[in-house]
């Protein structure tokens, strides 16, 4: 992952020593300090406060005080002004104005603690001076929420081409394949290869290959669609996802690419082209397979002489997942989801058959007792085969077992709760399916279980 120090890309904002900005993990413990903020709150001057927690450079009663406005700003998810008295031995005699504010990821869940330290001049006792102070402590709040937000930014994107990295993603690609699974959208990916990328290297050198990469991301950004997001793979190789895209829909996006490239110049080297290979992710197989076609179908290009666009047509035959009526998708088995084991697989098979009777009764507007029987006999089968994988995994000696044993009691909680719901008329029938039949059945037990299919297929027992 590209990274970058803080201190390397604000250091004249970060390194002032009149108001103290840090970072708190949730535990308390700093992750960054910049020097006026120990000096602020009356730190020693040998005292690392990066590292450390508030109870190892503070007074007790400024502790205690610190410690709760951080608890009230992740409980309120929101800013908590506290005034402190450092004392005599801080860099300023005075009142110090503390702000503690929450700071967010990009999916919206908290993972650190802002605090802005602005010392009171004057004391508080002094005509509009605490106005003053709380002016200047939101003018730095928003500062420090802008440069939080551009780490995040560098942390997800590649410095060489700005395009997204494997982490940025391999997040996406989540949420991406949960709506493919759930709601049926088509989604598709093309990988990207510049052809003969190595003799650009041998013959130019690798700064200028630098400039190529780069160039060649400009050049791919300029022939996609809004909608489309690219990443860097590595090497030489990109990646561009297109949600909502069915594969001749994406087929046709990847030619225009290809002609893109083909018809830009590249700085002091000329003309380049590239390879792609485009599939389709099909809603019971993970992600990897689903690279996996669309990078034999990039090399199917390249073997058959480059500059060429190859689709990966192998499921269009096969759908794993039949669109019955408006968002709901049937569940269809296929040979090609056995693990080996007989009874892990029709244990599998027979799951399916639940959902999909599930599924029935639901559209055809069952009485509410008929679907909830439904219900607890798909969630008891769940529960039957939970038990019956998680005492094979324990005999085979399975390394993850009891992380996968965890999963289990997690799925069947949320599986319980919300079966709670529908019989007390807070949840839909097909609320509760949308969960049953694709977060359940389809994506746990032919997404996570495939991580142990090497190691009980082909066994007697």
């Amino acid at each position: 992952m590209f990274q970058i120090g803080i201190p390397d890309i604000f250091a004249g904002f970060l390194a002032t020593q009149d108001i103290g900005l840090a970072i708190k993990g949730l535990d308390g413990r700093y992750l960054y300090a910049n020097p006026g903020y120990g000096r602020l709150l009356g730190a020693q001057p040998d005292a690392a406060v990066t590292g450390s927690q508030d109870v190892d450079f503070l007074p007790e009663s400024m502790m205690r005080a610190m410690e709760e406005a951080q608890r009230s700003s992740v409980a309120a998810g929101g800013a908590i002004n506290i005034e402190l008295q450092p004392g005599a031995t801080a860099a300023n005699p005075g009142a110090v104005l503390v702000t503690h504010f929450p700071v967010f990821d990009a999916q919206g869940a908290m993972e650190a603690v802002g605090v802005l330290a602005v010392p009171q001049r004057g004391g508080s006792q002094e005509a509009g001076g605490a106005e003053q102070a709380l002016r200047s402590a939101e003018q730095v709040n928003a500062q420090l929420a802008s440069t939080v937000r551009s780490l995040q930014e560098l942390a997800s994107t590649d410095g060489l081409t700005k395009a997204w990295n494997r982490r940025r993603f391999e997040e996406a690609l989540e949420g991406e394949t949960h709506r493919a699974v759930r709601f049926g959208h088509p989604l598709s990916l093309a990988v990207i290869d510049i052809d003969h990328f190595k003799s650009v290297n041998d013959n130019f050198g690798h700064p200028v290959g630098d400039r190529i990469l780069a160039d060649f991301a400009d050049c791919l950004r300029e022939g996609m669609r809004k909608s489309d997001s690219l990443t860097r793979w590595g090497g030489e190789e990109f990646i561009i996802l297109m949600p909502n895209t069915p594969l001749p829909a994406a087929q046709r996006s990847a030619e225009r690419l290809r002609e893109q490239v083909e018809q830009c110049q590249f700085r002091g080297v000329g003309a380049l082209t590239a390879s792609i290979g485009v599939a389709q992710f099909t809603p019971t197989e993970t992600t990897a397979e689903w690279l996996r076609r669309a990078d034999d179908a990039l090399y199917r290009a390249k073997k058959r002489g480059r500059n060429l666009v190859e689709v990966d047509s192998s499921q269009s035959g096969a759908p794993e997942a039949e669109h019955i009526e408006g968002n709901f998708v049937r569940l269809v088995w296929k040979q090609r989801f056995c693990s080996g084991h007989p009874l892990i697989d029709a244990q599998h098979q027979a799951l399916f058959e639940d959902a999909n009777h599930l599924l029935e009764a639901v559209l055809s507007g069952r009485p509410a007792d008929e679907i909830e029987h439904l219900i607890k006999r798909l969630i008891a089968d769940v529960a039957r085969h939970f038990r019956d994988e998680e005492q094979l995994l324990h005999k085979i000696g399975f390394a993850d077992r009891e992380g996968h044993a965890k999963e289990h009691a997690v799925l069947l909680a949320r599986a319980r709760s919300m079966a709670t719901e529908f019989r007390a008329g807070a949840l839909s029938g097909s609320e509760l399916f949308q969960y049953l039949a694709y977060d359940l059945v389809a994506r746990h037990m032919l997404g996570a279980d495939r991580q142990f299919f090497p190691s009980i297929g082909l066994r007697d027992d």
